[in-house]
């Protein structure tokens, strides 16, 4: 039997006592005779099961009725066709319909039958809330759209074609728009106007070749885009457009190719468990398919050369261009310890990085695990990048690497933030956020006067996803850990909490955030199992707000969403940070991670929680 069939319809059932009530309730034959009511019987020894096979009943008695119009949603399965449409109907189950009513009557032989009915007008309102799921489905994905996150739009589009093929209607009209129409013709629109302007295609090696590549919409970058690829040879791969850039790397025969096939994504399959209604009907409905070929004729490719000045290390075929609003003193040496990592990046030889970093054990271990686990290569061309003053010096953000995962055949554009001291020293490198969040922060300190903080907080994030990116259980372990955590230049130190730190106390009817998250020991133990176990993973926040709280100066929610894939599993979560700056440096007190499958009024977030001394 389908998954979908397992489930029931489930509704809260309301007993009406009192003679005045029951005065008032027609009778068994009343409503079976009327026509205006679905109603289902049962008896059973338990009054909760009598209960849940008549629910069951009435549910079927809803597909029976609505089943022939779907007949155009539903596709051929093993089950037959009401059997279809009454697993439709059991997606509806985490609606409510509050006039359901109950008879209950005692049998001689002690079991419990239980008649329960409900108005037919009242179940249009299980349709109705699903109409306005799409409809705000829709907004998000305008929403997205205009700020070129064609990743989130198109999630939201598709998510709201399979969310209408459940709705027993030729046309789902909200707002005097047709869903039915417009979610479509919206899809077919960004895919057919998104353009890859190829800027670069340079051979790295006899085995290498490196395409990079522009990609807008609208006369605009694209912030954030998913797509595999096909280069003739080997089986597809799938990379991402971030910032308005992406670059693919051709391995072995494919070096040769003068023809590369773009497939932009949108159905968005590993995250489909982000709503219950949208897995649960996956299977159930034909789930359109949407034309998104983009055939790219490539350039003859040219060879990078090495570029020489005075024995001074350069990057070969990458020119790091840096633009800053304040000179300093330190500024060549900057560039000069800049250009060394480029270069240790780019030779990937350990003898080479050990002779150059010998002197500094913390991050000899970070760019040899960095390297090893995510193959980065920085990208061919000129690469500008902004030169920030810091709590503790200056840091460069960001210079563009390309990953490369071989066993998930994904490949990914990235960006890198290094940090150095006042004296242009280089002291640590993280992945860092898109160009599109960190203005988005940097606007936000405009008005709450708090850039210190924030730009603390992006920092501990971007340390966070690079821990796990080089596999970093020391920095993980402490940034687990129950107690208070600092995070102090470029490491993460514990202490004990002080006497006057921050309390919080969880917000009635909020979701329980400690039964979200596995102990701190259990979750180590299986991480550096999967760190064991899997060849390949890439972690990505594919959303990031600081919510600062309002009543309690100095103190921020993080609120994330983590995409994760490995070689053999992947998922989507959400992560949650309640973080205090009050001390001297920022105070993690509350973390938070939640599957997939909840909606978005049971998320655990700032709000949650009222902060007092």
């Amino acid at each position: 039997m389908h998954y979908g069939m397992k489930k029931t319809l489930i509704f809260f059932l309301f007993w009406f006592t009192g003679f005045p009530l029951l005065a008032q309730q027609p009778s068994k034959s009343e409503i079976i005779s009327s026509g205006s009511y679905y109603y289902g019987t049962s008896t059973a020894s338990s009054e909760n099961q009598a209960r849940d096979e008549a629910i069951r009943e009435i549910s079927e008695q809803i597909a029976v009725k609505v089943s022939s119009q779907f007949e155009m949603k539903s596709k051929e399965t093993n089950m037959n066709f009401q059997e279809t449409a009454s697993s439709i109907i059991n997606t509806y189950s985490m609606a409510t319909l509050t006039e359901v009513e109950s008879i209950r009557t005692m049998k001689p032989d002690g079991k419990v039958e239980v008649f329960a009915f409900v108005p037919k007008d009242q179940v249009k309102k299980l349709f109705n809330e699903r109409k306005n799921m799409v409809y705000n489905m829709f907004l998000n994905g305008k929403k997205n759209e205009e700020t070129g996150n064609l990743a989130f739009a198109l999630k939201n589009y598709y998510f709201g074609i399979v969310l209408l093929k459940s709705i027993p209607e030729e046309h789902v009209v909200v707002q005097d728009i047709n869903l039915t129409l417009e979610i479509p013709k919206t899809i077919n629109g960004i895919l057919q106007d998104v353009v890859f302007n190829l800027v670069n295609d340079t051979k790295l090696n006899d085995k290498e070749r490196e395409v990079s590549f522009d990609v807008s919409y609208n006369g605009k970058p694209v912030n954030l885009m998913h797509f595999r690829f096909w280069d003739g040879y080997q089986i597809g791969g799938s990379g991402q457009v971030r910032d308005g850039k992406t670059a693919i790397r051709l391995l072995g025969s494919s070096i040769d190719f003068d023809n590369l096939k773009i497939y932009p994504e949108y159905e968005y399959f590993n995250a489909r468990k982000e709503y219950a209604a949208v897995e649960e009907l996956w299977e159930l409905v034909v789930r359109p398919e949407f034309e998104n070929l983009r055939n790219i004729k490539l350039s003859k490719s040219t060879s990078s050369s090495q570029q020489s000045n005075s024995g001074t290390l350069i990057p070969k075929g990458t020119q790091l261009v840096l633009k800053f609003e304040n000179t300093t003193p330190a500024m060549e040496q900057i560039l000069i310890n800049a250009n060394k990592f480029i270069v240790a990046l780019q030779n990937g030889d350990e003898q080479n990085i050990a002779n150059e970093y010998e002197k500094d054990t913390f991050l000899l271990r970070k760019i040899n695990d960095y390297i090893r686990y995510n193959h980065p290569k920085p990208l061919i061309g000129e690469t500008d990048a902004m030169v920030n003053e810091t709590r503790l010096g200056y840091e460069i953000r960001k210079i563009d690497v390309h990953h490369l995962y071989p066993s998930m055949n994904k490949q990914s554009i990235e960006y890198l933030v290094l940090d150095f001291d006042k004296t242009g020293t280089l002291l640590d490198f993280n992945l860092c956020i898109t160009d599109d969040l960190y203005e988005k922060f940097v606007k936000q300190a405009e008005y709450s006067n708090d850039w210190g903080n924030r730009q603390e907080i992006i920092k501990f994030i971007e340390k966070y996803r690079t821990a796990y990116l080089t596999r970093d259980m020391k920095t993980i372990d402490l940034m687990f850990a129950e107690e208070a955590l600092i995070l102090i230049g470029r490491k993460i130190e514990t202490r004990n909490k002080p006497s006057a730190d921050v309390k919080y106390s969880q917000l009635p009817g909020q979701p329980g955030f400690e039964q979200l998250q596995l102990t701190k020991q259990q979750y180590l133990i299986r991480q550096k199992k999967i760190f064991d176990f899997q060849k390949d993973i890439f972690i990505d926040f594919s959303a990031f707000e600081i919510m600062k709280k309002n009543n309690t100066p100095g103190v921020y929610g993080v609120e994330m969403r983590q995409n994760y894939s490995s070689t053999t599993y992947a998922d989507e979560g959400y992560l949650f940070l309640l973080i205090d700056f009050n001390e001297k440096d920022p105070l993690i007190y509350i973390r938070a991670w939640q599957p997939n499958e909840w909606d978005s009024s049971a998320l655990v977030n700032t709000s949650n929680f009222r902060i007092y001394k």
